[in-house]
Parts: structure tokens; C-alpha cells; sequence
């Protein structure tokens, strides 16, 4: 047999490596973010730390000048002497003389300056607006690219002092010693703000080198541990692993040497997976196995040495020894295995043939007793007729004086009805049975059908001091159906629900349309007891053909078992469902479920 292609597999340790590749590069990827988020922030602290400081100096030289005033305007003999000099002029010209000597930027604005010089930029002006707006908000920086140049841009809010209203206090549009008009502000409102540009890109540049070096240390890092744990691999799984591979291969090849210099037949281990055939295929390949101590595990060392790889190349060895006892006996096995599974085979043939014709027989058998009741039933429905008519016409001659007479005829004639319905059913489980029954569809209207069966078993319940009552709802559809077996369905219902219901007890009949969930309509006809209940276990068994609760509710309240299956199986003709629901003690109550199909009678 050609040897089959084999698929190219990758090996263990080149998966070994691949995966602590990956892992090494999202290990990179991770330290390279978090890396730059870190340097990012520590670059944005250092700008704004200087900002804040040079904004702070601007401050105190603007408070050194606006304490000074006094000094600066007024001669030494207490004359007002305006020399031109205050707080807004020396800060406007700090400002200029610095911004002029270094790359740093500082000046101050507000939204409508007295000097053209001081008119916000759009940055300016959106921080002067968060600042009249949110009186938590006193700073704003960020980054701005200007010129092709990234700058770091700070922006700190002016309050009004009580040494800034002589000159733009209240009123406002007076003319202040500058001769400017007063701007009419208070004390604590925003005056205008200090605005700081720091050049950003040797701090951009200093960060880059941090992240870079960061990154080549820990890299450096990173690739030393992978080297260890590459050679770790390799000396402690991969390399033993290799060993005992070629061991198998070994053991695999067909035509191996066994120890007596003879060569196997190919077989056990051979090619495509083909058992050989005989001691010598089975054996010879595993006599070829390397001996025992051929892995030496005492040449690879204590420090190359694992026991979970030593502890398998034992069990290797163990395992080919057993392998070698097991397929001495293979063959013997095999066939007495096939023996076997033959005979249990032919066993079962004999068991399905058995059971076809027990099957057969018994179909046969339910056959006879079907045309049995069917014929038995119609032969007694004859005379029971009979003898109601003659018992109907024996009544009319009968006077009112004689009343033991009338009682027993009355006897007569019920239970002459009683012995018929139940003839009547047994011939409707027939046709049912035999498949010969059919529907004759008509709409019909519940409202009648309920009215008819409440005349027929309303007095049979007043009789038994049982109260029956019923119910139409008022948006209960015509429906399509069978009158006489849906009237046969509701009798059987009520007449059991009034059986089993003991004086002083309540029939209820309703009839509802309800919607399901896939919206269609359904008509529920519900026959509700105040009885003796059903237990759980006997509520499935109760639909079945002469099937009772148990004995004891035969001989008290008599019947053949047939009414609840007769109604299972008309239910089911017409599409419908029937279920009940009880409990002992409780009374029952039994629901039907019918398509309600509306038709336009317009």
C-alpha cells in the first residue's frame, strides 16, 4: 500500500517561539504606551510648572507697582505729579523686554483692551470666556503648533483688586487718571488674563530620547529573557521530546531489526496504520523497540533532567512492554470476539422476526375486538330502543294514582338512556378506531349548543341538589364544527362533571375566545366542578379507553371509562385540544380548545 502524503506540521518549539514572539510584542506595545503616556505628562507637568512660574513673577511685579503708585505719582511734598507710570504700562513693558530676549512669549490681554497690543488671539479668547463663565475655572493650557513649531500655550485669569478700581472702577466712562474711561468693574471680576507661550519642541525632543532609550533598555531587557527561556525550552522539553520521537519512528518503520537479527513483518506499526497478520507482525516491530535505558537520561545531566519528561519516557517503555503481551493474544481475541458478535446477531434476527409476528397477532387481535363492539353495540342498541319506546308508551297509560309504578318505569327509563349513551359511545370509539368516522362542518352557534345541553342536564343536577350554570361571553364567534359531536363533547363534560359532584356542590360552564401568543383566536369551551377532584397521577390515564380513577369510583358512581376518550378523540378531529386541571377534594376542570374561525356575514 503507497504511503499516504502526510500534512506539514509546524513543531513544537517553532510554536514556542511564535507565541513568546507575540507575547513579547504586546508586552513591547503596552510598555511603549504607557512609556509615552508617561513622558507625555512629565514633559506637560515641567511646561506648566514653568508657565506658572513666570506668570507668578508677572504677578508680583504687577502688585510691586500697584503698591507703589503713591510713590511713583506724588512729589515729596504730597503733590499729585502723574509720571506715567503704572501697573498696566510697567507689565505690558516687562513682558515685551522679556519676550524680546528669550523664546518665551508673555503678555496680557483681555476681551476689549485699552491698546490694540492687547487684543486676545482666539486662544486667549476662548479661555477669557471660560473664565466669565465658570468661576471655578481660573487656567487653561494646552499645545498649539505655530510657525511649524509646537508651543506650549498657558493661560491665567486677572482678578479685579481694590487697587485696580481708581482706574476702572465705578462709574463707568469716567475718565480715569490716563485718561482712559473706566470700564465701571468691581472688585473680584475677571479683568483680563496673562497669556504665556513656552516653545514645546525641545521638551518634545527631550521626551522622544527618554521614550527611545526607555525602549531600547527594555527591549534589550526583553530579548535576554526570551534567549533563556528559548534555550530553557529547548534543553528541557523540545530536545528530549525529539529523542523519544525518533525513538517511536523507530518503532513505526516497517521491517524493523528485532533483537534475534530477524527483520519484522511490516504490520502493527507499519504504513497507512494496517495490522500485520500473525505472532510475527504483531510482535516483531515491538521487539524492535529500542531497550531500555536508550534515552540515557544520566547523559543530558541533574540540570537538564526533568521529572515529567523522564517519568514519560518510562512510561513509553512500560507502555510498549505492554503492548508487545497484549497483541501476542490479539488474534485469538479478535476472533473470538467475531464468534460472538455472529451469534448475537443471529440472536437478534430470531427476537425482531418474534416480535413482527407478536406485532402481527396482535393487530389481529385489537381488530376482533373492534368489530366486536361495534357489532355487539349495534345488536343491543336495537332492543335498548325498543325498550324505551315500549317503557315511553307504558308511561302514558299509567295514571298519576299509581306513583310506584310511575317511579319504577322512571327507573326503567333512565337507565335504559344511561345504557344507550354508553352503547352509543362504544359505537363512536369504534368508527373512530376503524377510521370510518367524518365530519359533517357547519357553523355553529355556542350560544345554542350551550343552551341545549343546559336543557337536557339542568334537571338531572336540580334532581342531584347540584347547582348548573352557564355562560356565553358576548365576543364568542360563530365557528365551524360538527353540531351533533360537539354537542356529544359538552354532554359528556357537564354529565360527568354532575356525576361526580355531590349534593350541594356547583357545575359552571363558560365559553370564552381567547388570543394566543402567535395571534390567532381560540374558543374555550370550560367545564368547571366543585367534585372530588382527580389525583396527578391519574389525570394523564383518565383519557385513555376504560381507563377510571380506580375501582372504588366504578362501583360508587358508575361508567365504562369510554366518555373522556370519546371526547379526547372528537376534540382531535376537529383540531382542537383537551386538558384538565385538579386536585382531590378540590373539583376539576376540564378545558376545550377550538380554531375559532370568523366568516363576514354581512
Amino acid at each position: 500500500m503507497a504511503r499516504v502524503g502526510r500534512q506539514r506540521k509546524i513543531g513544537l518549539r517553532t510554536k514556542l517561539i511564535g507565541l513568546l514572539a507575540v507575547v513579547l510584542v504586546l508586552i513591547s506595545a503596552v510598555f511603549l504606551a504607557f512609556t509615552y503616556d508617561d513622558q507625555s505628562r512629565r514633559a506637560e507637568t515641567d511646561l506648566l510648572e514653568k508657565s506658572r512660574v513666570l506668570v507668578t513673577e508677572m504677578d508680583a511685579m504687577w502688585d510691586f507697582i500697584s503698591l507703589n503708585q503713591n510713590v511713583i505719582n506724588y512729589t515729596s511734598d504730597g503733590e499729585y505729579d502723574y509720571k506715567g507710570l503704572h501697573c498696566a504700562i510697567a507689565g505690558k513693558s516687562v513682558a515685551a523686554l522679556f519676550s524680546e530676549k528669550t523664546d518665551y512669549s508673555i503678555r496680557f490681554t483681555n476681551l476689549n483692551p485699552r491698546n490694540i497690543y492687547n487684543i486676545p488671539d482666539a486662544y486667549e479668547a476662548a479661555a477669557i470666556e471660560a473664565f466669565l463663565t465658570d468661576e471655578d475655572t481660573d487656567e487653561v493650557w494646552g499645545y498649539q503648533t505655530e510657525g511649524g513649531d509646537q508651543v506650549f500655550r498657558y493661560v491665567r485669569a486677572m482678578d479685579v483688586s481694590d487697587d485696580c478700581i481708581e482706574c476702572h472702577g465705578q462709574p463707568a466712562g469716567e475718565l480715569d487718571a490716563t485718561g482712559y474711561p473706566k470700564e465701571g468693574w468691581s472688585v473680584g471680576d475677571v479683568a483680563g488674563a496673562v497669556s504665556v507661550v513656552v516653545p514645546a519642541n525641545g521638551a518634545m525632543a527631550n521626551m522622544r530620547d527618554a521614550i527611545v532609550g526607555n525602549m531600547m533598555f527594555f527591549l534589550a531587557v526583553v530579548a535576554a529573557m526570551a534567549l533563556l527561556i528559548y534555550v530553557v525550552i529547548s534543553r528541557l522539553i523540545t530536545e528530549p521530546l525529539t529523542e523519544l520521537r525518533a525513538s517511536f519512528s523507530r518503532v513505526a518503520e516497517p521491517g524493523a531489526r528485532t533483537a534475534e537479527g530477524e527483520m519484522g513483518t511490516p504490520g502493527v506499526f507499519g504504513p497507512a496504520g494496517v495490522i500485520g497478520h500473525g505472532p510475527a507482525s504483531a510482535s516483531g516491530c515491538l521487539r524492535g523497540l529500542p531497550p531500555r535505558g536508550s534515552l540515557d537520561m544520566a547523559e543530558r545531566g541533574v540540570l537538564y533532567s526533568s521529572r515529567e519528561i523522564d517519568g514519560l519516557i518510562e512510561q513509553y517503555h512500560s507502555m510498549a512492554q505492554r503492548l508487545e503481551e497484549l497483541y501476542g493474544s490479539l488474534e485469538s481475541q479478535v476472533a473470538e470476539r467475531t464468534e460472538q458478535l455472529s451469534s448475537a446477531n443471529a440472536e437478534l434476527e430470531c427476537q425482531r422476526r418474534r416480535v413482527e409476528e407478536i406485532n402481527a397477532q396482535l393487530a389481529r387481535d385489537n381488530q376482533y375486538k373492534s368489530d366486536f363492539l361495534a357489532i355487539v353495540s349495534h345488536e343491543l342498541r336495537t332492543p335498548l330502543t325498543s325498550i324505551l319506546a315500549f317503557a315511553e308508551l307504558l308511561g302514558e297509560s299509567i295514571g298519576p294514582d299509581r306513583p310506584e309504578a310511575r317511579r319504577q318505569l322512571e327507573e326503567i327509563d333512565k337507565n335504559g338512556a344511561i345504557l344507550l349513551e354508553m352503547v352509543d359511545n362504544v359505537l363512536e370509539c369504534a368508527r373512530i378506531q376503524a377510521g370510518s368516522e367524518t365530519l359533517n362542518l357547519e357553523l355553529v352557534d355556542l350560544n345554542d349548543l350551550v343552551g341545549m345541553v343546559e336543557s337536557a342536564m339542568a334537571p338531572v343536577a336540580a334532581k342531584k341538589g347540584v347547582a348548573f350554570t352557564t355562560r356565553v361571553d358576548f365576543d364568542v364567534p360563530l365557528i365551524m364544527g360538527d353540531w351533533e359531536k360537539l354537542r356529544r363533547v359538552l354532554a359528556n363534560l357537564t354529565s360527568n362533571a354532575v356525576k361526580f359532584t355531590d349534593a350541594g356542590g356547583e357545575v359552571a360552564v363558560r365559553v370564552c375566545c381567547e388570543a394566543k401568543e402567535d395571534g390567532a383566536r381560540n374558543v374555550v369551551m370550560r367545564v368547571r366542578d366543585t367534585g372530588i377532584g382527580i389525583p396527578k397521577e391519574a389525570q394523564e390515564l383518565i383519557f385513555e379507553r376504560f381507563r377510571q380513577e380506580n375501582m372504588s369510583t366504578v362501583r360508587r358512581y358508575g361508567g365504562s371509562g369510554l366518555g373522556l376518550s370519546l371526547v379526547k378523540d372528537l376534540v382531535a378531529m376537529m383540531g382542537g385540544t383537551v386538558a384538565v386541571s385538579s386536585e382531590p377534594g378540590c373539583g376539576s376542570t376540564f378545558a376545550v380548545e377550538l380554531p375559532a374561525e370568523e366568516e363576514d356575514h354581512d
